[in-house]
């Protein structure tokens, strides 16, 4: 398997939050040390024959209560509750539910529109890294409970843990949620880390290009930037519009003087190509100090011509052998009930982290 030739510093990322206060953030790390978390708990495993792909794991303390659920239909739309557990009290809750996507989304945005189209009051939230894309991890509170609520994904596979408590518990049990929800772990991945197909796209050029990129958009030769090897992947929605634009060009280490002046030129081509109006993102470093290839980034909102809102992202790498510069267009309705942004936004994630050069 090839590795991201452009490996990027690791960040934590915060979802959109509703003003936490002191006590409704999100605990990070146990109070309690992990050698004594784990002679509390039991690593409890879940699986059924009827859903390959749902095997997963839970940590669950010492005298919680497994219930017993009714059997759901295989193609149950939205979340189906595969399992749960509660304490002796019967206040504090774990379940686990999953949902079959149709499309490649980060778990993390997928969490997003999720909270808003189910009213959820969220009190604190982050990103956290994932093999299968951003993970949500979120703190939210609904009907009188609180909510420790952690997204995960494999494959076409959506899952959610959600533990529990009602508010007025929360201060004894924000612990066991943040355990109950961290200890969830899948158990043998079935089909890759892909919600939908992927192919393979390469090209010769000052570096030659490898990526993977879902084999709904199309490819085709650009030559927005007049001395790189490019090439502009498309997508579209049901009526053949496009919905999400993304360019990958390779430069010889000539052809640019710096990382804001690609930028700059790629953003000339998205207005006069695109018909869009916005400003150049400003470019931050994203590369690890050190690393030999250096890699900035940057986003903005722009308008098409029809006043929607449209998603720029910049990635702009320098490495020995040249430049590789990433650009995507996305739109973004609002509201979006078909996720093209988040669509978009993970497409754009993947194009990044697959590519290889050589």
């Amino acid at each position: 398997m090839r590795q991201a030739l452009f490996p990027l510093a690791v960040t934590v990322l915060l979802l959109t939050a509703s003003g936490a206060g002191a006590a409704e953030r999100l605990m990070t790390e146990p109070v309690t040390p992990r050698a004594e978390i784990a002679a509390g708990h039991s690593r409890v495993p879940y699986g059924d024959a009827r859903r390959p792909g749902t095997n997963f794991s839970v940590l669950i303390p010492h005298g919680w209560t497994t219930h017993a659920l009714p059997p759901r239909a295989e193609e149950t739309e939205g979340l189906a509750v595969l399992a749960a557990w509660s304490a002796p009290d019967g206040d504090v809750r774990l379940e686990v539910a999953v949902q079959r996507m149709r499309r490649e989304l980060a778990p993390a945005d997928w969490m997003v529109e999720w909270l808003k189209a189910n009213d959820w009051q969220v009190l604190d939230a982050r990103r956290l890294p994932g093999a299968a894309g951003a993970q949500g991890d979120v703190l939210a509170e609904r009907a009188g409970r609180v909510h420790r609520l952690r997204s995960y994904k494999s494959g076409d596979l959506m899952f959610l843990a959600d533990a529990s408590v009602s508010r007025d518990g929360f201060a004894a049990a924000e612990e066991t949620l943040f355990i109950a929800t961290e200890g969830f772990r899948l158990e043998g991945l079935i089909g890759g880390p892909y919600a939908e197909p992927m192919r393979e796209a390469a090209w010769d050029g000052p570096i030659p290009a490898w990526l993977l990129v879902p084999a709904a958009w199309t490819m085709a030769q650009d030559d927005r930037l007049p001395r790189a090897a490019g090439r502009q992947f498309t997508a579209t929605d049901a009526g053949g519009r496009p919905v999400g634009l993304i360019y990958v060009g390779t430069l010889a280490p000539q052809a640019a003087t710096d990382h804001a002046a690609l930028a700059a030129a790629v953003a000339e081509t998205l207005r006069t190509r695109q018909d869009l109006t916005f400003d150049t993102p400003t470019l931050d470093r994203a590369s690890a100090p050190g690393a030999t290839a250096e890699v900035q980034t940057g986003s903005t909102t722009a308008v098409n011509r029809a006043g929607v809102p449209v998603r720029v992202e910049m990635t702009i790498v320098r490495e020995p052998r040249g430049w590789v510069v990433f650009a995507l267009a996305g739109t973004r309705p609002d509201p979006d009930p078909y996720l093209i942004d988040a669509a978009n936004r993970r497409v754009f994630e993947i194009v990044r982290g697959s590519f290889g050069g050589g």
